[in-house]
């Protein structure tokens, strides 16, 4: 006893199909060089089998099962013209059964003279008497009744000698399918089958009809209907149901296309007739029609040749000119040549580790090779055939010829129905060359090879094709780490339909400096390998960024000029701007390959829409997302592929950005009163860059009115387009209160901070100013609205008198005097006018002109303005949404800067859109950048005065123009501008 794998002895009994009539030819590798194309037969046709111990059931004890057998093997080596015999050469050596055939653990614990190696024993026969064998073999259950139809016999060649005979191969016979006599007639069927694979027949394909009944199939297609045809419908039981016509046709006889078959593979010829004495030279006494099916060239000649194509021949009746059903032969184009070598990509090795090359020629010349030998010419002189070729029926054929175990593929164009004439012993050649066909075309990329690649379209996406037998394409790029990407390649038939009966691709993924490693360390398992018709995508993690190579290739190493494909690569390289305002909004390109409109782009898990798009760049807005760094997930609907880049955008707060205290010290306040200087960060990222859109979140204790928090003691703001944050604070009680700004608390739980502190304070009488100092651009003409408020204890004092006096400046008091309201505030105007000296005014309280407190208005000279974005300066809108205003500030060149009142800010925009209404607006290296220059069909421009905060804004509109538009302008003051762009994109 041994013991082998269940998986490598269901290897060992599986066919490896070519078709033409022979299942095994020798092949590169693994045989005899000298043997290579030669078919694998038993040595001198001769075959010796050894018989189960045991019975086969209560109906086919061993004697009987013995007969049974014979009977079987006779119908092959009855065949006239087939150089074949049979021979019960003795007995197992015991009683093959449950007992000493066992599943364990995976591993098949088989008697010795049974196994591959026993070639002492060269053919096996089991009597599988309960189907316990059937059961350890194909599974459990596989062994009861009612699986006899696919399961009452089976087997084949397990082992096979380098000089290309077979060696050994083991049959099992399943008693549970024995039962009765009436069960006998199938079983008898299927083990004719069976051993017509162990003398090492093909399937094959001719009168497919009786099958699918299209059209209704005669009585002489039944009687020429093969054997050896590969698939019995879970209807055919009994089989006589399926295929005796009413009884008329035994469906276990050989037929004219196996008989044809048998003498191609084991002919009678002078050199072994004496062997076989009763039998007929097979050349001598049958005709034979061989040739080459092609793709055709250019002109219509022969071109490359085409395997896969089922040639069938049928005598023509001489009476009535019809082709015959009974008196028809097959053989696939091909059928010696090695259907499937294996490719770079996914490995020259099967599953077992064994060479896919071993079986098949790799000589092109038997590439499109077919062989009709063995036809019978019923009259014994000449006669004619009528030759036609069709698919291999990937359905009912699914495994016959060169391209049975991978994948059938339609032949390319078509030839019309042929006549040859032939005669007994005669041979005659007949090429087919298949016009319409695809014809092999130069591609936009120079022939390449694994050393030397082409460049990837910058587009990311190429149709190509695999013209040539053995070829595969290469392509290089870049990629960055931490992304993913997709490949993703359709097959195409000749209409540029997607197919999965022509290429079959897969897909490799090499760094440069790879050697040429197969398989790929990153490659498709198998082809067509998604549930998208004829498509193949291979999903890649980059983890180290650099030059990459593409592999395409067909999985069985084929190459045809039908093999035609489209590729993309969807990947996502980088983002820009790669920060992003925490409020969302946020417009940023995605650069990268293979992108589409209706890819989908993810932000934290939201979707975002597209706004724009080329194959290179797709421009989005960011969601409202708390701050943080986050991964842009791309996804492809059509096609399944993604791409991830992780970690390449930053929204709001970075984990490294830094927190400003800019102002907020401030002198004792009174209660109720607001103090003079605003409470003010700014948050800065790699130690100087203003950092928009932050979440800073301000706080106090004890409790103080923030104004940006509409009076409450805490809120959080997001900082402007300068990274600036701010707050006017009313002091609630006499208190000393700690103010606090946190950067992103909600994320970062160690969150930065600042803080300052503010004293408040109360007395019997107190006079404060909203506003104690003004900075007034030089030569600005503003009316200052001087208010001041008096309280007692907290408390608004109303009905007093506030006496306004101008102490500096020429400049014009609206009156010299106020009453306090009810809320304890009186106020006065100040005109200044043509501003360049500043002024102050003193306040006092009546009668005693105490308290006092002092204004002023501190001239800002024109060289020392600043100005800084706040909103707007970058936008991207859908057809018919309104703009944001541009808001810029104006301040001072102090430290902190002072927000600067009356400055004449210039802003001017040009309307402009591109030809054929193309985006022209991408955020990107300098924010904006553009594919061509616009056409300037609009201009816009005004002097926009700062307020108090020192803001000063202006609308943007396209003026009623549509369609893909662009604003570019700037705003400016003194030497300082800031730059701003918008595009509101065609329906």
């Amino acid at each position: 006893m041994r013991k082998i794998s269940s998986l490598a002895l269901v290897l060992m009994l599986s066919q490896m199909a070519a078709g033409g009539g022979v299942a095994y030819v020798a092949g590169a590798s693994y045989f005899d060089p000298t043997t290579m194309g030669a078919p694998l037969t038993w040595a001198a046709g001769s075959i010796n089998y050894y018989t189960d111990q045991g019975d086969l059931s209560v109906t086919l004890p061993g004697a009987s099962a013995d007969s049974f057998v014979a009977t079987a093997f006779s119908v092959w080596t009855s065949i006239p013209t087939a150089a074949v015999s049979a021979t019960q050469a003795g007995q197992l050596a015991e009683d093959v059964s449950g007992a000493n055939v066992a599943l364990i653990g995976g591993a098949l614990t088989l008697p010795t003279d049974i196994q591959s190696n026993a070639v002492t024993t060269p053919v096996a026969i089991v009597y599988d008497n309960d189907g316990s064998v059937t059961d350890a073999l194909l599974g459990s259950g596989a062994g009861a009744s009612g699986f006899c139809a696919s399961n009452a016999a089976f087997g084949g060649v397990d082992n096979f000698a380098t000089d290309a005979h077979f060696a050994h191969a083991l049959i099992i016979l399943n008693g549970n399918c024995a039962a009765t006599s009436a069960q006998l007639p199938d079983l008898q069927y299927h083990l004719v089958r069976v051993i017509g694979g162990v003398l090492g027949l093909d399937w094959s394909q001719a009168n497919l009809n009786v099958i699918t009944r299209a059209p209704a199939p005669t009585t002489e297609d039944y009687a020429g209907f093969p054997v050896m045809h590969e698939v019995d419908p879970p209807a055919c039981v009994p089989v006589a149901k399926c295929y005796s016509d009413n009884g008329i046709v035994d469906p276990a006889q050989p037929k004219t296309d196996d008989q044809a078959a048998l003498s191609r593979l084991y002919p009678v010829t002078a050199q072994n007739a004496s062997g076989f004495p009763q039998k007929q030279i097979s050349s001598e006494s049958t005709a034979r029609i061989r040739g080459s099916v092609s793709f055709s060239d250019a002109n219509g000649g022969p071109g490359q040749a085409m395997q896969g194509v089922n040639v069938v021949a049928r005598l023509i009746d001489p009476a009535t000119g019809v082709p015959s059903g009974r008196f028809v032969a097959s053989s696939i184009s091909g059928f010696l040549f090695c259907g499937n070598a294996g490719n770079i990509v996914t490995g020259y090795t099967d599953s077992s580790g064994q060479n896919f090359d071993r079986f098949g020629s790799s000589d092109t010349a038997l590439e499109g090779f077919f062989d009709l030998a063995g036809l019978p010419v019923p009259s014994g002189g000449s006669a004619q055939y009528q030759i036609m070729v069709e698919a291999a029926d990937p359905l009912w054929s699914e495994h016959a010829g060169p391209y049975g175990p991978s994948s059938q593929v339609m032949p390319s164009g078509a030839s019309p129905p042929m006549v040859v004439n032939v005669s007994v012993g005669g041979d005659v050649q007949q090429d087919i060359v298949m016009q319409g066909s695809a014809v092999a075309t130069a591609q936009w990329y120079r022939p390449t090879s694994y050393a030397s690649p082409a460049q990837l379209p910058l587009s990311g996406s190429w149709a190509g094709a695999l013209n040539n037998y053995g070829v595969a394409d290469f392509f290089q790029f870049a990629a960055k780490s931490n992304r993913t990407l997709s490949v993703t390649v359709n097959a195409l038939d000749e209409s540029g339909n997607p197919s999965i009966n022509k290429v079959l691709p897969v897909i490799g993924m090499w760094g440069m400096a790879n050697p040429g490693q197969s398989p790929a360390p990153a490659a498709t398992p198998t082809a067509l390998n998604t549930g998208f018709l004829g498509e193949s995508r291979l999903d890649a993690r980059i983890l180290e960024g650099g030059a990459f190579r593409i592999g395409i290739a067909d999985y069985r190493g084929d190459g045809r000029p039908d093999y035609r494909y489209n590729a993309r690569v969807f990947y996502g390289d980088t983002v820009f701007p790669a920060r992003a305002s925490a409020g969302g909004g946020t417009p940023f390109t995605v650069q990268g390959l293979g992108l589409r409109s209706d890819a989908v782009v993810q932000v934290a898990n939201f979707t975002t829409p597209v706004l724009a798009s080329s194959a290179t760049r797709l421009l989005v807005e960011t969601p409202s997302v708390a701050d943080g760094v986050y991964d842009v997930q791309l996804s492809d609907v059509n096609s399944g592929g993604n791409s991830l880049m992780s970690s390449v955008l930053t929204v709001g707060a970075g984990p490294n950005d830094k927190l400003k205290l800019i102002a907020g010290t401030n002198p004792a306040t009174p209660v109720g009163a607001q103090a003079p200087l605003p409470f003010t960060v700014l948050v800065v990222a790699d130690g100087n860059t203003p950092v928009a859109g932050a979440s800073v979140e301000f706080s106090s204790s004890p409790n103080i009115a923030f104004s940006a928090c509409s009076g409450g003691a805490s809120c959080t703001l997001l900082t402007d387009q300068s990274g600036l944050a701010s707050t006017w604070m009313t002091v609630l009680s006499a208190n000393l209160m700690t103010l606090t700004a946190k950067l992103a608390p909600a994320t970062y739980p160690n969150a930065k901070q600042v803080q300052t502190t503010l004293m408040g304070t109360e007395s019997q009488l107190d006079l404060t100013l909203a506003t104690p100092s003004v900075w007034v651009a030089q030569g600005a003409q503003v009316g200052l609205l001087l208010t001041a408020r008096l309280l007692s204890n907290g408390n608004a004092v109303s009905g007093r008198t506030l006496n306004y006096r101008l102490v500096q400046g020429t400049d014009v008091l609206s009156a010299s005097s106020a009453q306090t309201d009810s809320t304890g505030n009186a106020a006065a105007n100040l005109q200044l006018s043509a501003a360049s000296t500043g002024a102050q005014v003193s306040i006092c309280v009546a009668p005693s002109n105490n308290p006092c407190q002092t204004f002023s208005a501190i001239i800002v000279p024109a060289s020392s303005l600043q100005l800084q974005a706040v909103a707007g300066v970058l936008q991207v809108t859908a057809a018919g949404q309104n703009f944001q205003r541009v808001v810029v500030r104006v301040v001072d060149s102090a430290t902190p800067p002072h927000l600067v009142l009356g400055g004449g800010v210039f802003f001017q925009s040009l309307i402009g859109r591109t030809p054929q209404d193309q985006p022209i607006v991408w955020t990107g290296e300098a924010g904006i950048s553009q594919n061509a220059m616009p056409v300037i069909i609009g201009k816009t421009q005004a002097t926009v005065q700062s307020d108090a905060n020192g803001l000063a804004g202006f609308p943007l509109s396209t003026g009623g123009i549509s369609g893909d538009v662009a604003i570019l302008g700037s705003a400016s003051i003194g030497n300082a501008s800031v730059q701003f762009a918008a595009q509101e994109l065609g329906q």
